[in-house]
C-alpha cells in the first residue's frame, strides 16, 4: 500500500510540475497584427496574463486594428467603432456588446472571463483572441516565441 502511495505521490507531484512549467510558457509577449509586430507605446498598457488569458490595453489594439475609440468615465464603458460596427464593454463586465451599422443588429457576445480597468494606468484590459475576434480577426498563437498574430479576413 505505501508502494502505491509513493507511486501516486510521484505521478501527481510530476503532473503539477509538468503543468505549472506549461502555464510559464503561455504568457504572450509579442502581437503581431497582418504579419507586423505591434509595439505598446510607452505609457499604453501592457500585456498582460490573467485567468489564463492574455489581456491587452482596449486603445491600443483597437487603434491598431484602425477602429475609433472612446471613453465614457461615469459608466466606464470603453467604446470602438468602424465603418461596419460598434463595440462596447463595462469596466467588471463579462460581456462585449456589439451593433452592425449597417444592419443595426445587436449581440451580446458572452467573454469567459471580465473586462478590467487598471486604476493606476486609467486603462481598460480585455482578451486579445475575444476582442480581436469581435472586430473579425482570426487568431493565432506560436508558444515558441510568445506572440499572438492577428490577421485580418478581409
Amino acid at each position: 500500500m505505501k508502494k502505491t502511495f509513493k507511486i501516486f505521490s510521484s505521478i501527481i507531484c510530476l503532473a503539477a510540475l509538468i503543468f505549472s512549467s506549461i502555464s510559464a510558457f503561455a504568457a504572450a509577449n509579442t502581437i503581431k497584427i497582418d504579419g507586423t509586430v505591434a509595439e505598446i507605446p510607452k505609457g499604453m498598457g501592457e500585456i498582460r496574463e490573467k485567468d489564463n488569458r492574455t489581456f491587452v490595453p482596449f486603445r491600443f489594439v483597437s487603434e491598431a486594428l484602425k477602429y475609433k475609440v472612446w471613453y465614457d468615465d461615469a459608466s466606464k464603458t470603453a467604446y470602438v467603432s468602424s465603418d461596419e460596427k460598434l463595440l462596447c464593454v463595462q469596466d467588471g463586465n463579462s460581456v462585449l456588446f456589439s451593433v452592425s451599422k449597417t444592419t443595426g443588429e445587436s449581440k451580446s457576445l458572452q467573454m469567459d472571463t471580465a473586462a478590467y480597468i487598471d486604476e493606476a494606468e486609467s486603462r481598460t484590459y480585455l482578451p486579445i483572441r475575444f476582442l480581436a475576434e469581435a472586430m473579425d480577426y482570426t487568431v493565432g498563437w506560436d508558444a515558441a516565441s510568445g506572440t499572438v498574430t492577428l490577421d485580418s479576413k478581409k
